[in-house]
């Protein structure tokens, strides 16, 4: 009996025994599995490619930093972000108001001894055009104006009056150039009636198609000095006066819209005189007019009857335009 009972100690002690040996074991697997990872050891998620989990919380206990060798990978709604990520500069507009027009007629070529008051050479219109792009100056169409977008800094129209086929045949491959756009008023008549030293209908759409032209108007026949231009007659009534001088406009804008494709923004005044019995009908049927006078143009009080600078072969560009 006492020998079973003592066999019977010794199993209990050999087993209180075991126990106790493989306690510390145990608990040190448990800490081991609490988060006691070096923090120069990745985590799991990132040896493995997986995807982290989009709360953080695999970050915030195990304190890594992400390998700056592997992009971020994005998780969740990436717009919660963008706050911390630096902002393009926003340009601010152009308050600029003042627009430089210029006024050409013929371009000739040779050595400018024939040229008179209306007239330029290829070569100092290309001088022109170089001088514009050093200064930073950006050429504009009437539509480009009409739009009502800022002005440039430095921003010139180019203006070519009458219609000459030498704007086609000289200025034009400049423009070109130099990427450089203007405007051509033509005296329709002169077209339509086939003179030679004027444009033709295929010259016009042909310039208006490379994107840096636009066809306005100088009347259809109302260049002559005697009545001046559009200017009312000597004892004309309001009504005789509409029927004749409105009525060539309208002839005149529906012929170039027939042939160029492109409706008509820009009125030149012949011989830049203005007529307040016109004023209203003008308004209606264009963007933009302008006069002989001269000096830069304020577009802050609008678009209609803006002064320009007569370019030609005697005097540098620069007389006119700061730099």
């Amino acid at each position: 009996m006492i020998r079973k009972f003592a066999l019977f100690l010794s199993a209990f002690a050999l087993l209180f025994l075991l126990a106790a040996c493989q306690a510390p074991s145990s608990s040190g697997s448990q800490a081991s599995g609490s988060g006691g990872v070096s923090s120069n050891v990745p985590p799991t998620s990132s040896a493995s490619g997986e995807t982290p989990d989009p709360s953080g919380s695999s970050a915030s206990t195990s304190g890594s930093s992400p390998d700056a060798s592997q992009p971020p990978v994005q998780t969740g709604d990436t717009s919660q972000g963008s706050s911390s990520q630096p902002q393009e500069p926003t340009s601010k507009p152009s308050n600029n108001h003042t627009l430089y027009i210029l006024m050409y007629h013929s371009v000739v070529d040779g050595d400018g001894s024939n040229c008179n008051d209306w007239m330029t050479t290829t070569q100092r219109l290309r001088e022109d055009l170089q001088w514009l792009k050093d200064h930073g100056y950006t050429t504009l169409l009437p539509s480009e104006l009409a739009s009502g977008a800022p002005l440039p800094e430095k921003a010139v129209l180019i203006t070519f009056d009458d219609g000459y086929a030498n704007n086609y045949q000289l200025a034009f491959p400049v423009l070109q150039e130099f990427n450089a756009k203007a405007v051509i008023s033509m005296i329709v008549r002169r077209t339509v009636d086939g003179k030679p030293d004027f444009l033709t209908w295929d010259m016009c759409k042909e310039m208006v198609d490379s994107g840096l032209v636009e066809i306005g108007s100088h009347t259809y026949d109302f260049h002559a000095n005697e009545p001046r231009g559009i200017q009312r007659m000597s004892g004309e009534s309001r009504a005789d006066y509409e029927t004749r001088i409105f009525s060539d406009i309208e002839k005149s804008v529906q012929l170039i819209e027939e042939h160029v494709g492109k409706p008509v923004q820009f009125f030149a005044y012949p011989h830049g005189q203005t007529e307040p019995w016109a004023s209203d009908f003008l308004k209606e049927h264009f963007a933009v007019t302008v006069t002989t006078q001269h000096g830069p143009a304020d577009i802050s009080h609008g678009l209609y009857d803006l002064p320009r600078h007569n370019i030609n072969f005697k005097e540098p560009l620069s007389k006119y335009l700061p730099d």
